[in-house]
């Protein structure tokens, strides 16, 4: 082993409960996380305690399961799109309480982005389209 390498050291793990994890992001403050996959689910998670924050459904038949989720850069707001076409807003304080729901893409959303002003939202999808959403929030 060479002096100059170092060891690497798992600093927290945290599971979901069931089905595997298909995206997450970090927000700015890095002390949370956000998780969607499988479970159909996003999920919030502070990375100093190995139990999840809060859990919400992504749909109410549970059908959507979502490919990819972004946070603002003000932690405000999470982002989450997926299988059923639509960009889901979410509000990131208690409860995850979602505030809007919207259809742009013909097929699933496969990753999305926001603005470094967090005004804007970009999404691309199988469809081949790139959307740029502006966005209201307070």
């Amino acid at each position: 082993r060479s002096s100059q390498q170092r060891e690497e050291k798992r600093v927290t793990s945290h599971t979901q409960r069931m089905g595997g994890i298909n995206a997450v992001a970090l927000s700015r403050d890095q002390t949370r996380v956000f998780s969607v996959g499988q479970e159909k689910r996003l999920t919030k998670w502070d990375l100093r305690d190995p139990n999840y924050l809060e859990c919400v459904p992504l749909s109410s038949d549970n059908t959507d399961e979502a490919t990819c989720v972004a946070v603002s850069h003000n932690g405000q707001v999470v982002a989450t799109g997926g299988s059923k076409k639509m960009l889901k807003l979410f509000d990131s304080g208690e409860g995850l309480t979602r505030v809007a729901e919207v259809v742009g893409h013909s097929g699933a959303i496969n990753d999305l982005v926001f603005s470094p002003d967090d005004k804007q939202l970009v999404t691309v999808g199988e469809d081949g389209a790139i959307l740029v959403w502006n966005l209201y929030l307070e």
